[in-house]
């Protein structure tokens, strides 16, 4: 289910009208995310396309670019833009969408140089997924500016789609359950566990990547699932 180039603008589009008109008092101010203002969101959100912009690179010449110089130079960059001014951090989020969109649009023309380029986190992934990897940062942290948008408002595809990609992929804290199941929709996690966890595509894919759902999770065996476990 790989995100199509008008999905990714669509993301794009409805992430700016949020953060175009926020004053720069809005953007300093608290996201849903521990100890990270909005502005720390958005300059995550700029350098995320930063650096998939370095693996578009690599995927269309065949030279290696990593997507960060390290992680802890990532957190680094992210504490010092969080810091300028509200409007440059909004600018720099709106000219960052703006290359990335058409570097895309070359790489999905190609040729592709590499089959295969690695992520900040070490997962190796075909070029093509990096779309759908700038989706979901896109429609996740939208929910976590705590502006007028919630997981409730992501579509039942984008959720789909999520589950399928966050179900059993790298994560902080490992999450114990055999089956998650929305519906006729089920995905497979661990078959030695005796758990599984019934809700909507869009509460679960919440919960999985540690996110407070909207709406109610349940258990098989009526165990109360507690805080959601760390994602990434």
């Amino acid at each position: 289910m790989i995100t199509s180039l008008t999905e990714v603008a669509d993301a794009e589009a409805l992430v700016a009208k949020f953060v175009s008109g926020l004053s720069s008092d809005e953007v300093a101010a608290e996201s849903l995310l521990p100890d990270w203002s909005r502005g720390h969101v958005l300059s995550h959100l700029a350098n995320n396309a930063r650096g998939l912009n370095n693996l578009v690179e690599w995927a269309l010449t065949g030279v290696q670019k990593d997507m960060y110089v390290s992680v802890e130079q990532r957190a680094i960059d992210i504490e010092n833009d969080a810091a300028r001014d509200g409007q440059a951090i909004v600018a720099d989020f709106l000219e960052q969408t703006k290359v990335l969109a058409a570097n895309l649009e070359k790489m999905v023309a190609g040729p592709l140089l590499a089959e295969e380029v690695v992520l900040g986190n070490g997962s190796h992934v075909h070029p093509h997924e990096i779309t759908t990897l700038r989706e979901r940062e896109l429609l996740v942290h939208l929910v976590d500016l705590g502006l007028d948008y919630t997981s409730e408002d992501w579509t039942f595809p984008f959720s789909i789609k999520t589950l399928k990609s966050v179900s059993n992929g790298k994560r902080k804290e490992p999450v114990s359950f055999r089956l998650l199941i929305a519906g006729d929709h089920t995905w497979t996690g661990d078959q030695n566990a005796m758990m599984d966890i019934f809700g909507s595509p869009q509460d679960l894919a919440a919960w999985l990547m540690g996110r407070e759902p909207v709406g109610k999770l349940t258990t098989s065996d009526g165990t109360a699932l507690g805080k959601p476990p760390k994602w990434l």
